[in-house]
């Protein structure tokens, strides 16, 4: 009888869709605790304004993990005398205080808080992810920077990010569209963890995305 209910339950546990488990996506992230620019009388920052700062930068990149932006861009025309624009509004944003964002470990090393930042995918959330995952949705990658004495650190590498998110759109363009489009508007989702290091003055972040095309307007007249 023992082994019966033993070999029910095997049968039962392999028969739970995939979607049942737990699914997560980690962060691993770092904060300076004494900033290039110095935005208040807090300095260095203390380690819980640094592990807020943290937090609130995986709230931004796991929204964009998880419900992606919807992007416009228009490509720079020194001819047309248009400057490149690329603008991004989120599809929607996980939640300050979500009980699934978590610090997970964390430690101070040259002045750099290191933090990793753990989350637990709703079945709905971990829906979407797959569904981006289809081989017919386009791939690409991007770098950007932005200087580390322009603005204060979270600002900053959210401007890198941003940078990089238009660079892999302008990749994903470059060998399809020749001509220069007029805007070009679609739907972007982070794809895996970004890499963001100071590298000569500047916050430089790498990541991997995915992207639909929705629209592609052309100048009509030169």
């Amino acid at each position: 009888m023992l082994q019966r209910f033993f070999a029910v339950s095997v049968l039962l546990l392999l028969s739970l869709p995939a979607h049942a488990q737990t699914e997560l996506i980690s962060l691993r992230l770092w904060c300076e605790l004494e900033p290039m620019v110095q935005e208040n009388e807090e300095y260095p920052l203390s380690t819980a304004a640094a592990q807020a700062r943290a937090l609130e930068e995986a709230r931004g990149i796991l929204s964009g993990m998880i419900y992606g932006f919807r992007f416009s861009y228009t490509p720079g025309d020194s001819v047309r005398k248009i400057g490149e624009q690329f603008t991004i509004t989120p599809v929607a944003e996980v939640l300050w205080g979500d009980p699934n964002l978590r610090i997970a470990d964390a430690y101070i090393k040259e002045s750099l808080l290191f933090v990793k930042v753990s989350y637990e995918l709703e079945d709905f959330q971990f829906a979407r992810r797959r569904a981006w995952a289809s081989n017919s949705v386009e791939a690409s990658s991007g770098v950007g920077s932005y200087s580390v004495f322009t603005a204060p650190g979270p600002e900053g590498k959210r401007q890198a990010l941003q940078e990089a998110l238009k660079n892999a759109v302008r990749e994903a363009l470059r060998p399809v569209h020749y001509n220069k489009p007029r805007e070009v508007t679609g739907e972007i989702i982070i794809w895996s963890e970004p890499q963001t290091v100071i590298r000569s003055g500047t916050y430089t972040t790498q990541l991997d995305v995915k992207l639909r095309v929705k629209e592609i307007r052309s100048y009509s007249l030169f």
